[in-house]
């Protein structure tokens, strides 16, 4: 729960400019961990870029980071971003992710993947929007 706290807390700090959606996902993981329970999602309707921010972007970062956004139409967007040096044994883990975002049913997918491991990180969820001060 702190970690939830942690990142809405963060990503409510960027300066939203007056057009940017704001989205706050709760994202059940389904697959091999590194899905983090709670998302934010902050971008502009056809920009290219947008802020995304998680518990494992927290741990990392320790602020929101910039995904490639694609706007996929009728209401979908697909962001793309990759997190180095998430604290993992025997080594710290690179992964890179893919959120599906759908506007109209406020619902998420995440996948993640890692260079040179055959599964995947699944998670999905419900989000909110306009949730953010």
């Amino acid at each position: 729960m702190k970690k939830t706290t942690v990142t809405l807390a963060a990503l409510a700090g960027l300066a939203t400019p007056a057009v940017a959606l704001d989205y706050v996902c709760q994202v059940r993981d389904t697959g091999n961990g590194f899905i983090s329970p709670v998302l934010a999602l902050q971008f502009e309707p056809g920009a290219a870029t947008g802020a995304v921010y998680d518990v494992y972007i927290d741990v990392v970062h320790g602020a929101p980071i910039q995904a490639k956004i694609k706007d996929r139409g009728n209401g979908k967007y697909r962001f793309t971003y990759r997190v180095n040096n998430i604290p993992a044994r025997p080594s710290p883990a690179r992964i890179g992710y893919r959120v599906e975002l759908d506007t109209k049913r406020n619902t998420v997918i995440v996948r993640g993947s890692m260079p040179g491991v055959t599964n995947s990180f699944n998670g999905k969820g419900t989000c909110q929007e306009g949730i953010l001060p």
